[in-house]
């Protein structure tokens, strides 16, 4: 059988070469051809080997191209400073948390430049810019050359389109503004906060103050790291350099200024941004999850992210809180759950709730769940116990109590809406589930509920053990005064005892409140 193939309308000057074999087409060139014609090329020698070869060829060719196309598809996998997904918009919450991505103060990057709402910030950023320059000894002009060289990586670092409106020295004159902004912001957050004070006071108001260590971390309003990393180096040694991002971040974390051991930096892939060096420190990516590990993966997807009890309800279960120690982390997690033999701890770091956390959180969120960011998500997981742990304004007062959680949102109740009205929609399977599957498992265990009743009811008070302690002996004593009454001891010498016993029982003993 001549194997042929069809093509569609065309000039053809009658033969074609394929391979090393002739071909020969039915129509030549010039000869008319209607709307409906097809061509028809005929192999002439040799038909069925030559087939046979041609689809061997054909085989390796198309599998060289998937080969290769995959291939090149996975080496320009970058990652990009994206925008917040749609359909963390969409619904009721998301409606309502629109504004907590959007920034409020101050524009960083193309996104959002421009905006005539922000455009008090632009003056204030040319203060800064020059006061940058002077803490760095160099002139402007110095600091605009050192960012233009990473200028065109810089550019690639946003979303396709985002900056085409820009040529270099506009893009330039941008990166280098705002990198100073944000540098100069953290330097003065944690080494001169009057200055800052009084600068933001002048320029943006004690508003707009509060706002900016908001807008600096929104997933849409970051300076590529490689931009911040280069004005660092101008203006810092490296420790120092450390020891500011640092300082600032545990100002985010716990509301103060204080140095923890670990680097920020050192031993570390260079982040995309700001917000993704914060969410490392945040989790503490040093600690390692199996993604394997969980065996129950394929199990239904409602179990296996159920809710479990809150504050209150786990104390009641044996199940209490403890601070993990900052400058101890050993094992670098946020959330550890030990069941001991008569009760329970789940361990927590400490963290600091204000006016901003619910616009960081839901931005660090946002960016776990875009393309190409880490997909452990961490954030969302601490978040999402969180949620189980906060139902009640006592959940919230409990864990005030330990010194777990510090928060200046007024009441107790503002806190558990906060945490309400984040939504997670994805969360680290092994690890969420590692905390829960512990802790149902220590709940389900009567022994060690039973225990926990007896402490909870018997041991919550001084005074309760007192008394418990006091009925005790009595019931022994009558236990006792029973048993040698039924079975005399033969010795008389053991009637002194006996009158011993009777007088303890008859005699009343002190009472004690219960």
């Amino acid at each position: 059988m001549t194997p042929s193939f069809l093509a569609s309308k065309s000039n053809f000057d009658g033969h074609y070469r394929l391979g090393n074999k002739r071909l020969t087409i039915s129509k030549p060139m010039g000869t008319e051809m209607s709307e409906n014609e097809d061509v028809r090329i005929e192999m002439l020698s040799n038909q069925s080997e030559m087939t046979d070869n041609i689809n061997r060829n054909y085989a390796r060719e198309w599998e060289f191209c998937i080969h290769y196309n995959e291939t090149i598809q996975l080496s320009e996998r970058k990652q990009q400073i994206e925008k917040v997904p749609p359909l963390l918009l969409k619904g009721e919450k998301g409606g309502r948390n629109r504004q907590c991505y959007e920034p409020a103060v101050v524009s960083l990057g193309p996104y959002h430049h421009k905006r005539d709402d922000l455009a008090a910030a632009e003056k204030y950023k040319q203060i800064t810019l020059e006061e940058y320059s002077l803490s760095c000894k160099k002139t402007v002009d110095s600091l605009y050359d050192k960012v233009f060289e990473v200028v065109q990586e810089a550019r690639k670092c946003y979303v396709d389109g985002s900056t085409d409106e820009y040529n270099d020295k506009q893009f330039n004159e941008m990166m280098l503004r705002d990198g100073c902004f944000v540098l100069y912001f953290i330097d003065c957050i944690a080494s001169r906060p009057n200055t800052m004070l009084m600068l933001n006071n002048e320029y943006l108001g004690a508003l707009g103050f509060m706002h900016v260590a908001r807008d600096i971390l929104l997933l849409e309003n970051q300076i590529p790291f490689r931009v911040l990393r280069v004005l660092l180096d101008l203006r810092f040694p490296k420790d120092r350099g450390e020891r500011i991002l640092n300082e600032f971040f545990n100002y985010l974390n716990y509301g103060e200024i204080t140095t923890r051991k670990e680097k920020v930096l050192e031993n570390k892939k260079q982040p995309l941004h700001l917000l993704e060096l914060y969410r490392s420190y945040f989790i503490s990516l040093s600690s390692y999850f199996d993604a394997h590990a969980n065996a129950n993966a394929k199990s239904n997807y409602v179990k296996r992210n159920r809710s479990f009890a809150s504050v209150t309800e786990l104390k009641a279960k044996g199940i209490f809180l403890k601070r993990i120690n900052v400058n101890d982390e050993s094992s670098k997690e946020d959330i550890k759950f030990h069941s001991h033999c008569c009760y329970g701890e789940l361990e927590l770091v400490r963290r600091a709730v204000y006016s901003n956390s619910k616009a960081i959180y839901l931005n660090m969120i946002a960016y776990e769940l875009c393309p190409h960011n880490p997909n452990d998500l961490r954030v969302s997981t601490y978040i999402r116990v969180m949620k189980s742990l906060v139902v009640h304004r006592d959940d919230v007062k409990e864990l005030r109590d330990n010194k777990i959680l510090l928060h200046s949102l007024g009441r107790d109740e503002d806190v558990v809406k906060m945490y309400d009205e984040i939504e997670t929609l994805a969360v680290n399977v092994h690890m969420f589930n590692q905390i829960r599957r512990g802790i149902e498992k220590h709940c389900n265990n009567k022994y060690k509920t039973w225990a926990a009743e007896l402490i909870n009811v018997y041991f919550c008070s001084p005074w309760k053990t007192v008394a418990l302690l006091v009925a005790t002996a009595i019931l022994f004593t009558n236990f006792l005064q029973t048993y040698f009454a039924i079975r005399p001891p033969p010795d008389e010498s053991h009637g002194d005892m006996l009158e011993l016993l009777r007088h303890c029982v008859h005699s009343k003993p002190s009472s004690a409140p219960t």
